[in-house]
């Protein structure tokens, strides 16, 4: 299934947020972990990066990202990168320009879907041919998996120029296996086609084991995507990194940032190379949250059987639950924020009308007390009925 069109459209997601972040008083569906505090980041930080903090003078910085934080993140992420092979960025200017450097009118693209709406929006708006990569929903467990061989098939079949991927996945918390991950990677390299890879959630892994190489460690055509604001915690830093051994695709990508925001923010790289230093201490208290929220929210599902239904995630910091009462999700949803003060993202917000028609919600598993929110969820199903 394919579309195409010319217009760059409302971001669902992003509206849906502006017009209830602020108001609920409990937020069940945060993509991001529990936010750290720059206190807590400056208590933790090591010599280097307070004489940086201390000294720093707030001119402007170098526009693709400061040396110490691009070295720091090319040895400490990745296996085989360099820094000048990463250039610092917004995450979704990333996306944003990655898009514009990569694709023209006409071009095929296959991205995971649902998804974030810029990583198959901004394709759409520039004309291209969008296929879209679905999970399949099993009939009988009612939960949802990718299968490598869909997107495969896809790729073989048609001029395909870019592959848009993004595991752990948001919304659904499912990734694939490694063996599914080089299946992936051999598809695009038969073809010859770039690989953009959305890895803000990598390092989530409830298992290290399952952990996925980056896709830049992979293929020379890769484009990765990652950032402090999910594993890290510092989503307020509006800081994350491209990575490319592409070195025209890292020109281009330059001479585009030149029209966005030229450069990092200097006091928020300096954060981020904190956190990224810190990633142990900040990861190993975020999956700490998430598996305790994982069993939480599973004991809710089983206590309010026949109204909501648990899909297991794999990986990151989101779930993708069933509502089975048959009441619209998106009306739910917006009769939750309205009445209980209580937020919880439904799949309409996606576009995708296999997972609205199915009532799946996003829960966010990365915040901290989340008992009264999931306490008045508990009351808002037992009103239905």
């Amino acid at each position: 299934m394919a579309d195409s069109g010319y217009e760059l459209e409302p971001f669902e997601l992003e509206r849906f947020f502006a017009k209830w972040e602020f108001e609920a008083e409990h937020l069940l569906c945060c993509s991001d972990c529990e936010p750290v505090t720059m206190a807590s980041l400056i208590q933790n930080a090591d010599e280097e990066c307070l004489k940086l903090w201390n000294d720093l003078a707030l001119g402007y910085t170098m526009s693709n990202g400061s040396d110490e934080l691009r070295r720091e993140v090319a040895s400490s992420l990745y296996e085989n990168l360099k820094e000048d092979e990463l250039n610092i960025v917004v995450p979704e200017e990333g996306i944003y320009l990655s898009m514009l450097a990569l694709l023209k009118k006409g071009d095929h693209v296959v991205v995971t879907y649902p998804g974030y709406q810029s990583l198959y929006a901004v394709a759409k708006s520039l004309g291209c041919v969008v296929h879209y990569w679905k999970p399949r929903i099993d009939g009988a467990s009612g939960r949802c998996a990718f299968f490598v061989e869909d997107v495969v098939s896809v790729v073989e079949a048609n001029p395909v120029k870019v592959v848009v991927v993004n595991f752990p996945h948001n919304p659904t918390g499912k990734t694939l296996t490694r063996a599914q991950h080089a299946d992936l990677v051999s598809a695009c390299e038969r073809k010859g086609c770039h690989l953009f890879s959305d890895e803000m959630y990598r390092l989530l892994e409830y298992d290290e084991g399952s952990r996925l190489a980056s896709a830049v460690d992979c293929y020379d055509k890769a484009v990765v995507l990652c950032g402090v604001s999910k594993s890290l915690s510092c989503p307020g830093l509006r800081i994350g990194w491209i990575a490319s051994k592409d070195k025209s695709f890292l020109a281009r990508l330059a001479e585009l940032k030149d029209y966005t925001t030229i450069c990092p923010s200097g006091p928020s790289e300096i954060l981020a190379l904190m956190a990224v230093r810190q990633r142990d201490r900040i990861v190993t208290k975020n999956l700490e949250t998430i598996k305790a929220n994982i069993s939480a929210l599973k004991e809710f599902c089983a206590g309010h059987a026949g109204k909501v239904a648990w899909d297991p995630p794999q990986a990151g910091s989101i779930a993708f639950p069933r509502l089975l009462t048959g009441e619209p999700v998106e009306a739910f949803c917006e009769g939750l924020a309205r009445e209980r003060s209580t937020l919880l993202l439904p799949a309409s917000v996606y576009g995708c009308e296999e997972f609205t028609k199915d009532g799946r919600f996003r829960f966010g598993l990365g915040r901290e007390n989340i008992s009264e929110g999931l306490r008045r969820l508990g009351d808002a199903l037992q009103d239905t009925g």
